[in-house]
C-alpha cells in the first residue's frame, strides 16, 4: 500500500514538472502589454499552469441563453484550397493584421509555448490556446484568449471557444462550403456572453465584426498564394 501511495505522489510530481507555469512565461518575447497583463491576471485568479487553462463552453453546453453573431465570407478561391489555407497557414500569419495581434500559442497536446515574435511554423492544431492582442481604431487595446476546440476536414469546420475567464464566453466557429468552381463561402457563426448586457448589444458585434473580418481578408489572401503555387507547379 505504500508503495502505491508513493508511486502516486511521484506520478503527481512528475505531471506537475512537465507543465509550463504561467510564472514562466517570458515577458520580453511577446511586445503586446495587453497579453502580459492579461496572463498575469491569469496568475492573480489562482491558474498557476498553462494546462489549467479550459475552455468556457463544450459541445454539451446550452447556449440558448447567448448573443449570437453570424457572418458570410466570399474566398475567390476552391474549397479544398481555402480549406488548406485555414490549416496550413501558420497561425502567427493568418492572426496578423492591423487588428489582429496573436503574441504566443500554447499547445496542450504537446505542453509546449510558442512565441509568435520567432516566426517558428506550427500549422493549425486542436487544443491550441491563442494569445490575441485586439486593437480598434488606435483607441481601444484588448487581449484576448481562444482555444480551438474542433477541426473537422469532412465538413470543413473550425471552431474556436473563449477559454474561462474572458470577458466573453462562448465560441466561434467557421464552416466552409463549395459556392462556386472557384469560389468558397465561410459561413462564421458566434455565440458570446458577457456580464454587460449593453456590451453584448452594442459593443461586441460591431468591434468582432471588424476582428473576424480582418482573419477572412487573410484566408483569402492566403488562399490566393496556395493557388498560385500549385499553378505554378502544374505549368
Amino acid at each position: 500500500m505504500k508503495f502505491i501511495h508513493l508511486s502516486l505522489l511521484l506520478s503527481i510530481a512528475s505531471t506537475l514538472c512537465a507543465q509550463i507555469p504561467l510564472s514562466d512565461f517570458d515577458k520580453s518575447a511577446v511586445k503586446y502589454k495587453k497579453i502580459n497583463s492579461y496572463i498575469r491576471e491569469k496568475q492573480k485568479h489562482n491558474v498557476q499552469y498553462f494546462s489549467q487553462i479550459k475552455p468556457s463552453v463544450s459541445s454539451e453546453s446550452d447556449l440558448s441563453a447567448y448573443s449570437f453573431h453570424t457572418a458570410t465570407y466570399t474566398i475567390n478561391s476552391p474549397l479544398e484550397t481555402t480549406w488548406n489555407a485555414c490549416v496550413q497557414t501558420s497561425p502567427a500569419q493568418l492572426w496578423n493584421s492591423g487588428i489582429l495581434k496573436l503574441g504566443c500559442i500554447y499547445n496542450q497536446n504537446s505542453n509546449t509555448l510558442h512565441y509568435c515574435a520567432t516566426q517558428e511554423f506550427f500549422p493549425l492544431d486542436v487544443n491550441q490556446i491563442y494569445f490575441i492582442n485586439l486593437r480598434f481604431l488606435r483607441v481601444l487595446n484588448i487581449a484576448a484568449a481562444l482555444i480551438t476546440t474542433r477541426i473537422d476536414p469532412e465538413n470543413k469546420i473550425i471552431e474556436f471557444t473563449y477559454i474561462e475567464g474572458n470577458t466573453s464566453q462562448g465560441k466561434q466557429s467557421m464552416r466552409l462550403v463549395q459556392s462556386g468552381e472557384n469560389e468558397t463561402k465561410i459561413i462564421h457563426d458566434t455565440y458570446f456572453k458577457s456580464s454587460s448586457k449593453f456590451r453584448d448589444k452594442r459593443l461586441y458585434p460591431t468591434f468582432h465584426q471588424k476582428s473576424i473580418g480582418d482573419l477572412h481578408k487573410n484566408i483569402d489572401f492566403f488562399s490566393t498564394e496556395i493557388q498560385k503555387k500549385n499553378n505554378v507547379s502544374i505549368n
